[in-house]
């Protein structure tokens, strides 16, 4: 494995050749829902997934960093589960910054293409499970329309999908998938995971060091003193026991109490696609 060996308090800090997304306070799964940003990961993924056959400008200005966003929302108040979401009254230039309401409203175009409603979500129902949204590469297109790229999963068929939403009209534009492709797991999948690895056979440990440094508290889902980090887990030459994950959906999860000690987490990876808690060496 290539995860920080674990110490006698617990598992030690991702290093810094393989960091988790971020910290983030645990929220019950069903009211993270299917919003949340993707790092650094998932910007690379939507370079692969947004090469369009358009053509380049001869000329344009250098694009500012862009960062992925995703609007606020929860299972059941997503953008792609509204009757109707408007169009922003402003459209913002190719090269802006992203807008809050500019995601809730590409998400929700991207909700009435035929390919979202195809797929599978986190919790087994129709739908694509949203990842991020970011800003179109405006340089892969000459007319200078606003354009914006949404990353979803289909837990049905374990492919990252790629949308492309233009603003300006309100189509969608492209529909791509790709197998073998991990984005950084969203606050959602985080969430459903730890849910799964407390409900599993494999927590009685945790449960017990929890106890231990707590003086007793009781470990479940929605424990406050529990700050959760986790990265997408794809296997490799060195870890055994997780063969199926990199084309399955996995994540392995960092558990810090209140700032301190960390759980002893890393020698397992919870496969998100088939519900599974895997032990990992």
């Amino acid at each position: 494995m290539t995860d920080t060996q674990l110490s006698p308090e617990g598992d030690s800090p991702p290093s810094s050749g393989r960091r988790p997304s971020k910290f983030r306070r645990l929220i019950t799964p069903r009211t993270l829902g299917i919003g949340s940003a993707v790092a650094a990961g998932a910007a690379a993924v939507a370079l692969v997934f947004a090469t369009q056959t358009a053509v380049q400008a001869t000329s344009s200005p250098e694009a500012p960093e862009s960062t992925p966003i995703a609007a606020d929302s929860t299972d059941e108040g997503a953008p792609e589960k509204a009757e109707e979401v408007a169009k922003p009254a402003a459209i913002a230039a190719a090269y802006d910054q992203l807008s809050g309401a500019e995601v809730e409203y590409v998400r929700f175009v991207g909700a009435q293409d035929p390919a979202f409603a195809a797929g599978v979500d986190l919790f087994g129902e129709p739908g694509l499970q949203f990842l991020s949204t970011d800003v179109a590469d405006p340089q892969a297109y000459a007319d200078g329309q606003r354009r914006l790229l949404s990353l979803y999963y289909d837990y049905g068929t374990n492919e990252t999908v790629s949308m492309i939403v233009n603003v300006t009209t309100g189509a969608v534009e492209a529909v791509d998938r790709a197998s073998g492709t991990q984005p950084a797991p969203t606050d959602a999948e985080t969430a459903r995971a730890w849910e799964l690895l407390l409900d599993s056979e494999s927590s009685q440990p945790i449960v017990d060091e929890f106890a231990a440094l707590t003086g007793g508290s009781a470990l479940t889902p929605a424990s406050a003193e529990v700050l959760l980090t986790a990265h997408s887990f794809i296997t490799d030459a060195g870890s055994f026991g997780a063969e199926s994950c990199g084309v399955d959906r996995c994540v392995q999860l960092l558990a810090q109490i209140d700032g301190g000690a960390f759980l002893t987490t890393s020698t397992f990876v919870v496969n998100l696609s088939t519900r599974t808690v895997l032990t990992v060496s």
